[in-house]
């Protein structure tokens, strides 16, 4: 048996398609006289005839109708393995750029790049680690391929995918006279020496509203724009400092205990922050994957 080349069943589907050898010719960005050629020895070479040809209509033949059939299904076929290996050697060439805050970046995406260089070790993965502002504004200048941090208020071109819900602690001194409880309710710490990150910063944000919810005020005895500041604070006993759980081991003071928050609890949610209008690519879609991946693994997601 023998096989037509490949590219001149390609031009009969497109005159099958088209019904007009015209068209067909301009979509494949060919002169007429070629693509009649392709016709003519695509027809001598199954020795068939595929068109029925008039001054005003091309109409398929009966084995034209059959082989367009076929000819539709294979190369349905090959176009998707073609897709899949395209996007496999994206893959393995890819590079992944995050935008995330600090704390992200120091709890959860190294388990997630290690695990994926395991994977993918030739993607390169950029990471920078910023406060809020700064990492939507690298998302929205297509400077990373993703965020990862607590959901933008008013940005319409965002769009937000929750993965985390981080729940919020009150840090003291081991020495302070509250630190061998198990828990501390929003009433009793409002009664306490707050030790509070500064407004504008999404975590002062999130106990604002907290506070506003249960009907109570947020006075902090101390407030300060860095953690590690606030942690010194509360390591001199100087009141309880609220933070997310995750931002603990950035702290690294074996000095201070950690107090659950409760009645109500207080949680922190982070998630994929990305540009409605941004597909991602392959390396991006697998990261994501391995992200998620270890997040439930890990009981984080």
């Amino acid at each position: 048996m023998i096989y037509p080349p490949i590219t001149k069943l390609r031009t009969f589907v497109a005159v099958a398609q088209q019904g007009s050898f015209r068209r067909a010719a301009e979509q494949l960005h060919l002169s007429q006289p070629a693509l009649s050629a392709h016709i003519r020895a695509l027809e001598e070479t199954l020795q068939v005839s595929l068109f029925h040809r008039t001054t005003r209509s091309v109409v398929l033949t009966t084995e034209g109708a059959r082989l367009l059939s076929g000819a539709q299904r294979a190369f349905d076929a090959l176009d998707a393995v073609l897709l899949d290996l395209s996007e496999q050697v994206a893959l393995l060439r890819g590079r992944v750029t995050i935008s995330c805050l600090p704390s992200i970046a120091y709890h959860v995406l190294p388990r997630a790049i290690a695990a994926f260089a395991k994977m993918h070790p030739d993607v390169d993965v950029r990471v920078f680690d910023e406060l809020n502002v700064g990492l939507l504004q690298r998302v929205k200048d297509r400077d990373a391929d993703f965020g990862v941090g607590p959901q933008p208020e008013d940005e319409v071109d965002l769009q937000f995918t929750p993965l985390i819900r981080d729940p919020f602690v009150a840090v003291v001194a081991r020495s302070y006279p509250l630190a061998s409880r198990k828990n501390l309710t929003l009433h009793a710490l409002s009664k306490l020496p707050i030790l509070a990150l500064r407004r504008g910063t999404n975590i002062r944000h999130q106990l604002d509203q907290a506070f506003a919810r249960a009907k109570l005020e947020l006075k902090p005895a101390y407030e300060s724009s860095h953690l590690a500041a606030l942690s010194g604070l509360a390591e001199a006993g100087l009141g309880v400092a609220l933070l997310p759980s995750m931002t603990i081991p950035m702290v690294g003071r074996p000095t201070l205990s950690t107090i659950r928050v409760v009645s109500p609890e207080i949680y922190s949610e982070f998630g994929i922050v990305q540009r409605r209008d941004q597909a991602h690519g392959p390396a991006t879609a697998a990261f994501l994957e391995t992200l998620t991946h270890i997040l439930k693994q890990n009981n984080l997601g």
